[in-house]
């Protein structure tokens, strides 16, 4: 006779839970990135143009230039603006993700180790019944 989990159906079905929240996290996890690189490629094409401008304003240059330098400038603040909202969404989500997977993960590891004690458990009677067996045996044998 082998040991057979009452729970496994409940364990199973929380595995089940758990890889649909590591797949969510790691989801997460890539739109945060991708948020993250937007907002920094950005950051540092707005540094670039900041410097070039700077250089070319020591320079002779034009005011309609440095208008429209300036007005781009802020456009790409609005941006910047927008991008820092978007990963900081990005980043919420993710770690919510990461919570909800934790908590799974601490639920699985609960069925696991119950699985583990009752397996245990088992064994300790298995070998008991064994020994029991073994004892009738040698009294049977010793009383012929």
């Amino acid at each position: 006779m082998g040991f057979q989990f009452k729970l496994e159906k409940v364990l199973g079905l929380k595995e089940k839970e758990k890889e649909a929240y590591e797949s969510e996290f790691r989801l997460s996890v890539q739109k945060f990135e991708e948020a993250a690189h937007e907002l920094y490629s950005l950051l540092k094409r707005k540094e670039e143009i900041e410097n070039h401008a700077d250089s070319q304003f020591h320079s002779k240059m034009f005011v309609n230039e440095i208008q429209s330098t300036q007005r781009f400038l802020l456009s790409m603040e609005s941006k910047i603006h927008f991008l820092q909202k978007k990963v900081q969404a990005a980043r919420e989500q993710m770690a919510f993700a990461q919570e909800k997977l934790l908590y799974k993960t601490v639920e699985v590891k609960k069925y696991e180790t119950l699985k583990s004690k009752q397996k245990q458990e088992f064994q300790f009677l298995q070998s008991m019944m064994e020994t029991k067996q073994n004892d009738e045996f040698s009294v049977l044998r010793y009383a012929r």
